[in-house]
């Protein structure tokens, strides 16, 4: 695998999107939702580069086209991981002819991130892009309202260690109000 730049990322997605064109001759329209390092780095939030685009919501017609533009549909499985409502949320990154593309809010994906609690993720979101653009009272919300993140992850010892985590970043990362 390859190190994936933003001008990479973007031209993987535009490619996808022409691919899924000439098979399915805008029959239907698909959506999919760009998460973790690849949102940040299409959103121009952190400038890293990643090995492949972490995606979800894909309709399992694309999936045979994936791989040959490492898209990793597997981050799937860590859906628990965001807030409960996050696709309220959702913002269109990219309107393709067949595919549009969607990244979370920032918030959603600081949570992901804090949920992961790997070390390559804290760094993520303590970018300063990242925490130039977090709206600080929403991210409070998302991470303590027994509607959202308390409803979606997948067990108490999950959300306690997600929360010490979530902490550990406000302590860190969050700017003193004056």
């Amino acid at each position: 695998m390859l190190d994936l730049s933003r001008n990479e990322l973007l031209s993987r997605l535009n490619n996808l999107d022409k691919e899924a064109y000439f098979l399915y001759k805008s029959s239907k329209r698909f959506k999919m939702i760009i998460v973790g390092s690849s949102s940040l780095i299409l959103s121009e939030l952190i400038s890293r580069k990643t090995i492949d685009i972490d995606s979800i919501y894909v309709s399992n017609e694309l999936l045979p086209l994936l791989e040959k533009y490492d898209f990793n549909t597997r981050a799937e499985t860590y859906i628990n991981n965001f807030p409960y409502n996050f696709e309220d949320r959702t913002v269109l990154f990219l309107a393709g002819q067949q595919i549009d593309y969607f990244v979370p809010s920032l918030e959603d994906i600081v949570i992901s991130k804090l949920c992961a609690a790997r070390l390559e993720d804290k760094n993520d979101v303590m970018s300063e892009g990242v925490l130039k653009k977090i709206n600080w009272d929403l991210l409070e919300f998302l991470a303590t309202d027994d509607g959202e993140l308390k409803s979606s992850i997948l067990n108490e010892r999950n959300y306690m260690d997600f929360l010490y985590e979530y902490n550990e970043f406000v302590r860190r990362c969050k700017p003193c109000e004056s």
